[in-house]
């Protein structure tokens, strides 16, 4: 089957670029990684064996439509196939007592054994697992235990605490709501706790000439490490261009890491980078030169990753969006459904309901699954959608017909015809992952 997808105008600095080769010699004596022997992963290969992508065309707008081929159609993932069991959560928008709204200030779900946590960009909401509002973490100002926004957060639900970074320092507070501490911090971006007494935060590299990639804080919020930055451009214009933020993520309680536009993710151990998996893009691959070229970025590939017992799975976007899943069990690399949109306004208004990559849901024949993030535990794979748009899917799109769990796709019609946009927020989609 072949279609023509169209590629929006991302924001790219224009500007003249080059690998800085005398970085390694400029940095001080912090250690930037330990040779170690990665998990190989083809991706490259994967990506041929299920589409093929032509030459691009630029038309008046200033997008870009590619050819694309749909090689494989039967290779691509389907729910049952990384999944044994789907679930959903309908988030409640008031408890009698307090009132909430998740609009479009909705950055992050954490999902905990016993809570709910949605990151508001100023806001922090705790729900239970059965949906139900329990409270806003911390107030809004600028005193002790008070923030103005979340820039970014972390949950960490063996020592049951929420450690948030806003404007000038962290913040610690307890599943209770309780604040704990405050310690100032001058990185504004994603932090996860090592120990008590530290915390790694990643460094974006917004102007292309950030010498950290990652620093070490300790409790007074002093830099007790920091990992050099060897990829360095200089640059000649203001402005952030796509793909300059690196990835801090957990493993159980292995703390993993990657940059923008490195192949390898790290794994942070005994205070140093460890290479972990190697993604061999090949020629998708982002190098160097590509950075500010915006007509070769738009077909190479950028991606996040989770990784869970079995399986690491990664988002990823090269011209399309869809999800590369690599099985630790039989060792294979296979992929998810792709999107059939790109980030084209004009283009999704054609495809309203078919925007998203991930899982076709054979299990009960709802949506898809997308990926949005795995729960801290690692054996669940989520997505949220807001719950007025869930109904309007329904009524639109309809279930899909002969599911594997035709008793599921009943409680699913039940719990849809409940949806009511003033009392409901969110619907949470997790699929429980084989083992």
């Amino acid at each position: 089957m072949a279609m023509f997808v169209l590629i929006a105008t991302t924001q790219i600095i224009s500007c003249q670029s080059k690998q800085d080769k005398n970085a390694a010699s400029e940095q001080s004596n912090d250690s930037a990684f330990v040779f170690s022997t990665p998990k190989v992963l083809k991706m490259e290969d994967a990506i041929v064996r299920h589409f093929k992508i032509g030459t691009q065309q630029k038309i008046e707008s200033g997008d870009y439509i590619f050819p694309l081929d749909i090689l494989d159609t039967a290779g691509f993932l389907s729910l049952s196939d990384v999944a044994d069991d789907v679930e959903y959560v309908l988030l409640k928008t008031s408890n009698g007592k307090q009132e909430v709204f998740i609009g479009q200030g909705l950055n992050n779900v954490f999902i905990c054994k016993d809570y709910i946590f949605v990151q508001m960009c100023d806001n922090i909401i705790q729900y239970d697992r059965e949906g139900n509002l329990i409270r806003t973490i911390g107030r809004k100002g600028g005193g002790p235990g008070e923030y103005n926004w979340v820039f970014n957060m972390t949950v960490d639900d063996k020592t049951k605490r929420i450690i948030i970074n806003t404007s000038g320092k962290i913040n610690e507070y307890d599943f209770e709501g309780n604040f704990i501490r405050s310690q100032k911090n001058t990185y504004e971006d994603q932090l996860m706790p090592i120990d008590s007494n530290r915390i790694a935060v990643e460094v974006k590299n917004v102007w292309r000439d950030v010498k950290e990639r990652l620093v070490i804080l300790n409790k007074k919020g002093e830099v007790e490490k920091s990992f050099p930055r060897y990829l360095l451009f200089d640059h000649t214009d203001y402005g952030q261009s796509s793909g300059s933020r690196p990835r801090l993520t957990k493993f159980h309680d292995i703390i993993c890491f990657s940059e923008a536009y490195n192949d390898t993710i790290f794994e942070l151990k005994n205070d140093e980078l460890q290479m972990r998996y190697s993604l061999d893009w090949g020629k998708y691959a982002i190098k160097p030169d590509d950075v500010y070229n915006r007509e070769k970025m738009v077909s190479k590939a950028l991606c996040i990753y989770y990784e869970t017992d079995r399986y690491l799975i990664i988002p990823a976007e090269i011209v399309i969006s869809f999800t590369v899943v690599y099985d630790k069990k039989d060792n294979q690399i296979r992929l998810g459904y792709p999107s059939r949109y790109s980030h084209s306004r004009e283009f999704r208004k054609l495809f309203k309901y078919e925007i998203l990559a991930g899982f076709f849901n054979d299990l009960d024949g709802g949506m898809v699954q997308n990926v949005d993030g795995i729960s801290l535990d690692c054996q669940y794979v989520f997505s949220s959608y807001y719950a007025s748009d869930v109904k309007e899917y329904f009524e639109e799109v309809g279930y899909g017909a002969n599911p594997k769990y035709p008793d599921k796709q009943a409680k699913l019609k039940a719990l849809v015809d409940t949806i009511d946009e003033d009392k409901h927020n969110l619907l949470i989609m997790m699929s429980k992952l084989k083992e």
